[in-house]
């Protein structure tokens, strides 16, 4: 509870993995070792984070729904996973990730305008890490190497929307509700 005695939630706003992409990132789960305490990510847990919120009171809760429907749906875009990329390091892995080039700038302009907007509400300070587009496959108990039998392989993927998701953390892993979403218009102009 916060000090107003309302109950503070876990946010983020991210990028939902495209139906489509399923069965490749499953596929690219498939060619991990089986590191100990390694923990592959659900489908329902897949996203691309623009950015971690943490944990907020009912105002900025409302201040980040604002911010997230305020997107305008013309930026959308497209994006593609390119190959496997161990966070923090190949040898200390925390997280295996899936690697996003935004060749078109996509993410990189969704990631300022959150942030900026998130900012100016108000809910939060920038991070002084650099955004670094990624999907997060698998996670490690303990860091260590993971090394996959092959690569990925590369996939093109359309933004379609952004989420705000509010996240509990569970036993058997964190579970996702989205409390907003953007959805963007595709380039017939149709939204998504």
């Amino acid at each position: 509870m916060d000090a107003s005695g309302g109950e503070k939630q876990r946010l983020f706003v991210a990028v939902p993995l495209p139906d489509e992409l399923q069965g490749f990132v499953h596929s690219a789960q498939t060619l991990l070792s089986t590191a100990p305490g390694l923990r592959l990510l659900r489908p329902d847990q897949l996203h691309l984070t623009l950015v971690f919120i943490g944990e907020v009171d009912e105002g900025r809760e409302a201040a980040s729904r604002a911010v997230v429907d305020s997107l305008p749906v013309d930026i959308g875009g497209e994006g593609l996973i390119s190959r496997f990329l161990p966070l923090p390091s190949a040898t200390k892995t925390r997280v295996v990730t899936l690697e996003v080039v935004d060749g078109e700038g996509v993410l990189a302009g969704l990631f300022t305008r959150v942030m900026g907007g998130l900012e100016e509400a108000g809910v939060m300070e920038r991070d002084k890490r650099p955004f670094r587009p990624h999907f997060t496959i698998a996670r490690l108990r303990t860091p260590g190497p993971v090394q996959p039998r092959s690569e990925s392989g590369q996939a093109r993927f359309a933004v379609e929307s952004v989420c705000l998701y509010k996240s509990e953390l569970k036993r058997e892993g964190a579970a996702y509700t989205v409390l907003a979403r953007a959805a963007f218009a595709r380039k017939d102009g149709a939204k998504t």
